[in-house]
């Protein structure tokens, strides 16, 4: 049996439905209109799907910090929900193991991150894998939008840089997630030779 073809719906169409397939046409067109022209409150997709389906979409989405965690890590709420992230190329000190404990310059480095972001609104940079294997989420922590991404930038503006230049930090790699892999490097070089923080 031959299928028939699509063909466009034209105002005579329209004007040939019953009144009230119009009236459930113009608040379908109006709430697609309030919402931008965006379907995607039509998707069924879990909470979970649509914030995978957000950071592959965007590389940076704005939250604010919630709670910080440790050093390391922190609770940041991105629209209206709780991400426990992890901070990507960064390695603090713990202070909150079950059974490392407090390691000597965790406080140290748990104070300086609660001091400089709780209640701050950041942005969070993803690499190629967004989260790991305890479901957390791996990002770069950014002070204000950023607008490029060069060496002085991330020096100035990334949180998870300045723990390494303050000593706070050593560098921690896993790939794939390595895009500023030999600038972290460089920058903890330099904490080491001036015996910043842990490197006293």
């Amino acid at each position: 049996m031959a299928r028939k073809k699509n063909k466009n719906i034209t105002f005579d169409d329209i004007a040939k439905l019953e009144p009230k397939k119009i009236f459930l046409l113009i608040i379908v067109a109006a709430a697609v209109y309030f919402a931008g022209g965006d379907l995607s409150f039509l998707n069924e997709n879990t909470p979970a799907q649509n914030v995978q389906t957000e950071i592959q979409n965007s590389e940076i989405v704005q939250g604010i910090v919630e709670r910080v965690v440790d050093g390391d890590t922190a609770v940041i709420r991105v629209n209206g929900s709780d991400r426990r992230v992890r901070f990507l190329g960064v390695d603090t000190p713990e202070t909150v193991h079950p059974t490392k404990g407090v390691q000597p310059y965790g406080k140290e480095a748990s104070n300086f991150t609660k001091t400089s972001l709780t209640g701050r609104n950041v942005w969070l940079e993803y690499d190629k894998a967004p989260t790991d294997k305890y479901n957390r989420h791996l990002a770069y922590i950014w002070l204000s939008k950023p607008k490029n991404f060069n060496d002085e930038t991330v020096r100035r503006e990334m949180f998870n840089a300045r723990l390494l230049a303050d000593g706070y930090a050593k560098v921690m790699i896993i790939k794939p997630n390595n895009k500023y892999a030999k600038l972290f490097y460089d920058i903890q070089e330099e904490a080491q030779k001036s015996k910043l923080g842990m490197w006293k």
